[in-house]
């Protein structure tokens, strides 16, 4: 795993890292014999680690020389040719091109100036890319930053800022998709610089650093490193008055420093706390088993980047006598309660950011009528995995001979059990209580139909409204008419349909968007362009699959999931790293995932000029600019503007009338 000058004197061919080649017979994991492997890959970190501490790593020439450059959030440079991957005109020709490194949207070589702006109360990204020029390594590069000072004595604090090093996996082999942008060495996990949590965290290694990085083993042919940095701009208006203000980054290393300016401007508005699209990401990480402490990180960092969780695993306990149904609150409670109270995300936590004291958007209640999906199961789609690992049957299992008046009464019970809890509890009306039957996830058959109308009118029969029925997948006609009377949210995947969705809509079902957009090598502005499409066409939210599938092992082994035929998908359901790999006691976030936020945050942007007059009007024209074609329609992916310039461009627009206006 570290770098060939000290492994090679150490390697022994019991240790050497044979990549999977064979997938599992189950929904994309791999066979123990490659879980064994990955075990020794690990085990091999800990030891090299160890010696770290102790030897001296050999120089590999003398100190060469070093270039600093800039680019935005939604580019990833290539650590060997220092390229974008995104620079691709073959696949898309009106991808970012020419001298980016020189000159682009935040950042002018010339003048080694980065180019900001930002609202309250957002977060801005942005990337430095330290590059070596010689052929010897660069060694002890630190990079130092500063407060930001504006015109009249106003100052942002550098707490605000937040330092990441990008981890970089290797790509072997191209997801199976429509297109991929290769493979490689790509840059995604975020390792943090300035704060952390973890007993064990190799820090010493993170930063300071040096290229070739003997961490992440990329080898002799790493020519640079790129360091991730987020600016939060306060939300009040006395803490960051509107202006411009400046700072100052350090980057040194044995080769020397340099030091370029930061200038930010401050728009006169405010992003709002609460999410008004509410991009949500399906999960079973069991989070529900970890200790409170990392659950509340994870709840924590999800909320930073202005996105929800469904955490499928919550549920009381319950004591049933004939058709009553008993509930025991005080666990439950004590987990949930600073979530449904906004709590959680308050000085109290620790938490400051977006969404400041705003409750949990949603929480899946725990119904089901079976542990398992037997339509897909049945057919080989999916086996046993991590999803249902904890689930069961809730809140009892279905009669051996069939549904029976007993069974219906424990579930309107049930239901009304919910209401009841939460009607006591005020602070949390604004959390929104979903009922979700996995085992009946995007099932295709007539049972399963059957199933779904008979346990969404059982709901509305209880008389338990602030519970909401909710479906995945586009049904047969038919079926989805019958299904929208009882049903209040569908979760629909492929295209868009804008006659079935205004059918729905004018059923009062309320119609979200379930796609994938998070392989590694995909352009990462599909992730930005959910929350554009769900503008576009007036959509809900939309929803993507697992949070950290696979994530243990994704520092090493990109490959997250792997169907039973060997089509591979990179980073697929996974956009969060397990921290527990790097010694981390707490999350690790991805860059996709900060794209997702570039994209939420977006969507407040499109709604706070629409209501200006005539603001609506700005943000289609805006969105349609850069959104041509739905998803779902012939080619990559939708269609969208492969140069991210054009986005930012859009958002400046927005931003520089929200100011006016």
């Amino acid at each position: 795993m570290f770098g060939q000058d000290l492994t090679d004197s150490i390697t022994d061919s019991s240790l050497q890292v044979r990549y999977p080649s064979e997938p599992r017979e189950e929904g994309g994991r791999y066979r123990e014999q490659e879980e064994f492997e990955m075990r020794y890959e690990v085990g091999r970190i800990v030891v090299l680690l160890c010696l770290m501490g102790t030897f001296a790593i050999p120089v590999l020439g003398n100190p060469p020389g070093m270039k600093v450059w800039v680019v935005g959030d939604s580019l990833r440079i290539n650590p060997i040719d220092n390229r974008a991957y995104e620079e691709n005109p073959i696949l898309f020709p009106d991808s970012i091109s020419g001298q980016y490194q020189e000159s682009n949207l935040v950042w002018q070589a010339s003048r080694k100036l980065i180019s900001l702006r930002a609202a309250r109360n957002e977060i801005i990204a942005f990337q430095i890319v330290v590059e070596r020029l010689g052929e010897g390594s660069l060694k002890n590069v630190n990079v130092e930053l500063n407060d930001f000072e504006g015109s009249e004595g106003n100052r942002i604090s550098k707490k605000n800022l937040d330092l990441y090093r990008e981890w970089y996996v290797k790509l072997r082999k191209r997801s199976a998709q429509d297109y991929s942008l290769g493979t490689g060495w790509y840059p995604d996990a975020l390792l943090p610089c300035l704060r952390w949590t973890g007993n064990l965290y190799p820090h010493n290694l993170v930063h300071p650093f040096e290229i070739p990085d003997p961490l992440n083993n990329i080898g002799t042919s790493q020519r640079s490193q790129t360091l991730w940095v987020d600016l939060y701009v306060p939300r009040n208006r006395k803490a960051a008055p509107p202006g411009t203000y400046e700072s100052t980054i350090t980057i040194s290393s044995d080769a020397g420093s340099t030091e370029l300016t930061v200038r930010l401007k401050v728009w006169d508005f405010e992003l709002p706390e609460k999410n008004h699209l509410s991009g949500n990401i399906h999960t079973n990480t069991e989070i529900n088993t970890f200790s409170e402490e990392l659950e509340l990180k994870y709840y924590q960092m999800i909320r930073r980047h202005r996105l929800a969780m469904g955490v499928l695993g919550y549920a009381p306990k319950i004591e049933i006598s004939g058709t009553d149904v008993k509930f025991d609150w005080a666990k439950y409670d004590a987990r949930l309660s600073k979530y449904l109270d906004g709590s959680a995300f308050t000085a109290e936590y620790g938490y400051e950011g977006p969404g400041y004291g705003v409750p949990i958007e949603l929480l899946i209640l725990p119904f089901d009528y079976q542990p398992m999906n037997l339509y897909k199961t049945s057919r080989g789609i999916q086996l046993a995995g991590k999803e249902f690992k904890f689930h069961r049957a809730w809140p009892v299992p279905l009669p051996r001979n069939g549904i029976t008046k007993e069974y219906t009464d424990i579930f309107s019970n049930a239901f009304k059990g919910f209401q009841q809890h939460f009607d006591e509890h005020p602070s949390w009306n604004a959390t929104r209580l979903i009922v979700f039957f996995l085992s009946l996830d995007e099932a295709y058959d007539k049972d399963s139909y059957e199933k779904m109308l008979f346990y969404a009118k059982l709901l509305k029969e209880s008389g338990a409204d602030r519970l909401e029925f909710r479906i995945d997948g586009w049904y047969p006609k038919d079926a989805m008419l019958q299904l929208s009377q009882y049903v209040d949210i569908a979760i629909l995947g492929g295209g868009v349909d804008t006659e079935s969705i205004s059918a729905l809509r004018g059923r009062g079902v309320e119609d979200w968007f379930y796609t994938g957009v998070g392989n590694l090598d995909a352009d990462p502005l599909g992730a930005r362009g959910l929350s554009w499409y769900c503008w576009k066409y007036g959509i809900s939210s939309w929803t993507l699959w697992e949070l950290d599938f696979n994530s243990l092992r994704a520092w090493l082994f990109p490959e997250t999931y792997v169907t039973r035929d060997g089509r591979v998908n990179n980073g697929h359901g996974m956009l969060v790293y397990r921290g527990e790999t790097m010694g981390l006691s707490e999350p690790a976030a991805s860059i996709r995932l900060k794209i997702l936020r570039r994209g939420a945050q977006d969507f407040e942007y499109f709604r706070l000029i629409s209501q200006k007059d005539g603001g609506t009007g700005i943000a289609d024209e805006v969105v349609d600019s850069i959104i041509t074609v739905p998803p779902g329609q012939p080619g990559a992916w939708g269609t969208w503007k492969r140069n991210p310039e054009e986005w930012e461009k859009g958002r400046i627009k927005l931003g520089d009338l929200l100011e006016k206006r």
